[in-house]
């Protein structure tokens, strides 16, 4: 059985990264059971809330202790030598995870596309950009437009550098000019969940999709470095940003999803971003695994060298 040790060793970073990893696989299922089945049986669908019982209360507590459990993470596990300097991309698991998450941004770049033309949008950002415009709310109208301009753009530049991570051959620079874009999709998810005037700020939806979004948006940027700076990749705040993104992505996702299919949430919106939050969820629990996997088998070599040395 698995235990935390409790040294400094490569050994030991690795074997509570696994620790931490199966732990916060659990978490997110325990997370995505309870708040689903808190938006079926315990929400008030009239007035926007939960109702004041066990399971809400619970799976919002949880959410903290896994929070806080990931951040504890750099307390037990080392900046050792075994912790990879890259993320590779040929696992199997990795590969469908950021093919998968291609598909997707380029659906909701295309569904977003389709939505504007639908509604007229393109007249309409012309008509309020125009110099002579003017309303009681026209900076409002203008951001507002600016957002979803920039969410359209995002995902599908997004889409492209997904596609780029499944490749075994990547290109370290167009990597990492592409790799903000999926930051800014976050990004673009919280600026339309939080100007959102037709829900409530403090909507329980509202403040957990901007939660894990902000932990995605967080993810990608220390997925960043290791393009961006190769000799200083922070693999540990790496490894400790993708198990919180990881378990907020997925049961974010699941959860908030349930809810509005099972008709007590009605913002289509909220519901992309949270299907955006769960395919990024099992993107980064992937990645995580195969990142864990990298380090147990860099862990033993150095093992084998020190032994045969001695």
């Amino acid at each position: 059985m698995t235990k935390f040790v409790f040294d400094r060793s490569e050994g030991a970073a690795v074997n509570n990264m696994k620790i931490y990893f199966r732990v916060s696989v659990v978490l997110a299922l325990l997370v995505s059971v309870l708040r689903s089945v808190a938006y079926i049986t315990s929400f008030d669908a009239d007035i926007g809330y939960f109702n004041a019982s066990f399971l809400p209360t619970a799976a919002h507590w949880l959410i903290v202790i896994a929070c806080a459990f990931a951040l504890s993470g750099f307390f037990f596990i080392n900046n050792t030598a075994a912790l990879p300097r890259k993320l590779e991309s040929s696992p199997n698991p990795v590969f469908f995870a950021s093919v998968f998450a291609g598909f997707i941004m380029a659906a909701d770049f295309a569904y977003k596309i389709y939505t504007m033309i639908g509604e007229d949008k393109f007249e309409y950002y012309s008509f309020i950009f125009k110099k002579g415009f003017r309303a009681e709310n026209a900076y409002l109208m203008r951001a507002t437009a600016l957002i979803e301009i920039f969410g359209v753009l995002s995902a599908l530049l997004a889409s492209v550098w997904f596609f780029m991570r499944s490749s075994k051959k990547q290109n370290t620079r167009l990597c990492a000019a592409f790799g903000f874009f999926p930051v800014l999709r976050a990004l673009s998810g919280i600026a339309t969940v939080y100007f959102d005037m037709n829900v409530q700020m403090n909507h329980p939806s509202k403040l957990v999709l901007q939660f894990a979004l902000i932990s995605i948006m967080f993810c990608f940027l220390c997925e960043q470095r290791f393009f961006i700076s190769e000799d200083h990749p922070r693999p540990r705040r790496y490894f400790i940003s993708a198990c919180a993104a990881g378990m907020l992505g997925v049961s974010v996702g699941i959860s908030e999803m349930v809810g509005f299919f099972s008709g007590n949430l009605s913002k289509g919106a909220f519901c992309i971003e949270a299907f955006f939050c769960l395919t990024v969820g099992v993107y980064v629990l992937a990645r995580v695994a195969s990142f864990v996997k990298d380090a147990e088998t860099s862990a033993r070599a150095e093992d084998e060298d020190r032994t045969s040395a001695e």
